[in-house]
């Protein structure tokens, strides 16, 4: 299998937060049945969204994928396409902030930290995914049109550099799926995560 292309890493990783997202989903509904968050895959479901989504993968984007592409725009459309999707990450990570203000409180079933926390997982989840779609729609098609082929060696040496010392995709995937096998309804309707 040959290796990913940078857009293709950036795909990639879209799907795993979808997936995300979902059990995000999952875990609120969850929590607002129960009178409380359970603890443990809450935290780890709000860490994966802290250092890998609104983390790492904003910062493939960000640091890397924009400052090739704002190199390389020729319009001022683009470049608000650009401009809106930084601010977009900004939102997301607001969002996520006062998700991880409420958490401790939201897993004692404390009931204003939960009901703030329900109410902005629904942000949060909207959010993430009106994002994801508008760089599906807009920013990796502006990449593929303006990227030369040597960008992609590039973009690919960047993202080496960030992950020097993280995990690799491969164990952000598995702690994922066996987050998903503990969080998700098992085939005789009981939860996993209590």
């Amino acid at each position: 299998m040959s290796p990913l292309s940078a857009l293709e890493v950036l795909r990639e990783e879209h799907r795993w937060i979808a997936r995300m997202l979902d059990l995000f989903e999952h875990l609120a509904l969850d929590g607002r049945r129960h009178g409380r968050l359970a603890a443990e895959p809450a935290a780890e479901l709000l860490a994966l969204f802290v250092h890998f989504a609104d983390g790492l993968h904003q910062e493939r984007e960000e640091a890397c994928l924009f400052a090739r592409l704002f190199a390389r725009v020729h319009t001022v459309e683009e470049r608000v396409v650009l401009g809106r999707l930084c601010g977009e990450h900004e939102e997301e990570r607001r969002t996520l902030r006062t998700l991880s203000d409420s958490l401790l409180g939201a897993i004692y079933g404390r009931a204003g930290d939960l009901s703030q926390f329900l109410r902005e997982s629904e942000a949060f989840v909207r959010l993430h995914r009106r994002h994801l779609a508008d760089e599906t729609r807009e920013l990796l098609p502006m990449a593929e049109r303006l990227l030369e082929p040597e960008d992609d060696a590039l973009l690919l040496q960047l993202y080496r550099g960030l992950d020097c010392g993280g995990p690799d995709l491969a164990s952000i995937a598995a702690r994922i799926t066996r987050l998903a096998e503990r969080l998700e309804p098992r085939a005789d309707g009981a939860a996993t995560s209590h």
